[in-house]
C-alpha cells in the first residue's frame, strides 16, 4: 500500500488555498489548460512520504506515531504562492510564512523521522520543503505557456492564512486515471 503522513490543517486554509488556485487559473493570461490542478478533496500537507509498504509495515508505522502524540499542536501561516522548477516550473504551491509555526513543523517532522527510524524507515535524503500542491504543469507546455505560469506565479498576492496543526494522520493514497485518493487509516492528537 502507497503510504504517507499528513500534518492536517484546517479544512477552511485548504479551502483558501484551493480558492488562490482558481484565482491562478482565472487569470485570463494564464494558460489554465497547461496545468493540473489538485482538487479541493485531495489538497493535504505531507509531513513524509512513505512509498510502497507492505500491510505489517503499516501496522509499525501506526504504532511509531503514537510517539508524537500529546507533543503540541501549533499554527502555521498560509503564505507565499511559488513553483518547484525555476525557468521550467513543474508545480505550483503555496508555503508557510518563516516563523515559529514552521519551526514546530520542522521539529515536528524530525520527531516524525525519529519514530520512523525506530522502526526501520530511514530518513528521507534532502530538504523538507513543507507546501501545498496547487498543481502541477502538463509535459506539453510550450516555452510561451511556463513564462506565462511563472509570470502569474510571481503577481500572485501571499494568502495570509493560519491554521491550526493539531493532529497527524497516516494516509493510503490509491493512484487512478482521474487523480489520487486518499484515506486516513489513522490520526493521531499532537
Amino acid at each position: 500500500m502507497r503510504l504517507f503522513v499528513e500534518a492536517v490543517l484546517d479544512r477552511s486554509a485548504l479551502a483558501a488555498c484551493w480558492s488562490a488556485g482558481r484565482a491562478l487559473a482565472a487569470d485570463p493570461s494564464f494558460p489554465e489548460r497547461r496545468v493540473r490542478w489538485v482538487s479541493r478533496e485531495a489538497s493535504h500537507l505531507t509531513l513524509r512520504f512513505l512509498g510502497e509498504v507492505e500491510e505489517e509495515g503499516a501496522s509499525a508505522i501506526m504504532e511509531s506515531l503514537a510517539a508524537l502524540e500529546g507533543s503540541g499542536g501549533f499554527e502555521l501561516q498560509l503564505d507565499e504562492i511559488g513553483s518547484f522548477g525555476g525557468r521550467r516550473p513543474r508545480v505550483i504551491w503555496v508555503g508557510f510564512a518563516a516563523d515559529a509555526g514552521l519551526q514546530r513543523l520542522r521539529m515536528l517532522r524530525s520527531d516524525l523521522d525519529s519514530a520512523l527510524d525506530a522502526v526501520g524507515i530511514e530518513p528521507e535524503l534532502g530538504a523538507f520543503r513543507p507546501h501545498l500542491t496547487l498543481g502541477r504543469v502538463r509535459r506539453q507546455a510550450s516555452h510561451d505557456d511556463l513564462t506565462a505560469i511563472r509570470q502569474a506565479v510571481d503577481r500572485a498576492e501571499p494568502l495570509r492564512v493560519r491554521s491550526a496543526v493539531k493532529q497527524v494522520a497516516l494516509v493510503h493514497s490509491t493512484l487512478l486515471t482521474d487523480g489520487p485518493r486518499y484515506r486516513r487509516l489513522a490520526r493521531i492528537d499532537l
